[in-house]
């Protein structure tokens, strides 16, 4: 993904478009391209059951909003539909066909790319899919980005904070949803984490057999249980450490580890640096 994309975007004369509204091309400066997420094209799209996209290839990510009406897409080798106020995510390096199902449809499509998107994109598209309903602050978010490149002047770095506020907000919405068996799970995490707490406990106090919640933990947190477990009495070994003058290894005790040993083996792979370290940076002496 490299600078001079802007020369390298082919948009066909596609079939099934009554109207086309918005500036296309935006010109992004320097700074963005090369440290932010930026916004390379965008248009609105009022098209007719014709309307049909088959692409093999474009090195951006794109972001279509079907404002009305329905959209399928055939992407990775699946088919999906997506209706109106919902969004996909793709991957426009890889082959993709998009078309219209309805005599009308109307959608917005913003092709995008720079620092953090491939992450974001992997992040969102891995543990929820490409497709979000596009409502609440998510649907206020995309309306801004609208009317900012549909102005005279769209700002790249206004841009670039609401592509993060959009990609937070998906993935904050979805977190949202998770199980009541899962948010139990976290709540027991958060109150017990202090103790000598097993995988088996947790599962056998949400009513779930171990594998079972194992694999539902995971789905929805996009961590194993333990490794939760483990990052959260880090945390609190943190703030411990930062704060509180008292020794190494009660702070080991306090939260939950085995011995001093199993905590500072821990704290290095999670931090990079022993408990001693991480105390003396905040210049707090023991």
């Amino acid at each position: 993904m490299g600078e001079g994309k802007e020369e390298s975007i082919p948009i066909p004369k596609e079939k099934g478009i009554i109207r086309k509204s918005g500036k296309g091309f935006h010109s992004v400066n320097d700074f963005a391209r090369k440290n932010l997420i930026y916004a390379a094209w965008s248009n609105r799209y009022l098209c007719d059951g014709h309307y049909a996209v088959n692409r093999d290839f474009l090195d951006f990510f794109s972001l279509i909003y079907v404002i009305s009406g329905q959209m399928e897409f055939t992407y990775e080798g699946k088919t999906c539909k997506v209706s109106e106020n919902e969004a996909i995510l793709l991957d426009f390096r890889k082959p993709h066909h998009y078309r219209s199902l309805t005599d009308r449809m109307d959608k917005w499509e913003l092709i995008f790319d720079g620092n953090a998107s491939e992450a974001f994109y992997n992040l969102i598209v891995s543990q929820w899919g490409n497709v979000f309903a596009v409502k609440g602050r998510i649907k206020g978010v995309i309306s801004q980005m609208m009317t900012c490149l549909d102005g005279p002047l769209p700002d790249d770095y206004e841009l670039s904070l609401l592509f993060n506020s959009l990609f937070t907000y998906v993935l904050m919405d979805h977190q949202m949803k998770q199980s009541p068996s899962i948010r139990k799970a976290l709540e027991y995490i958060s109150e017990h984490s202090n103790e000598s707490l097993q995988v088996n406990e947790i599962a056998d106090y949400v009513g779930l057999s171990r594998s079972y919640f194992s694999r539902l933990f995971a789905k929805e947190t996009g961590q194993t249980p333990y490794e939760y477990l483990l990052e959260t009495r880090i945390n609190n070994a943190k703030q411990m450490l930062a704060l509180d003058a008292i020794s190494v290894s009660t702070v080991a005790e306090m939260c939950g580890f085995q011995n001093v040993s199993h905590f500072i083996r821990v704290f290095r792979e999670k931090t990079g640096q022993t408990p001693a370290s991480f105390r003396n940076f905040f210049n707090i002496g023991f």
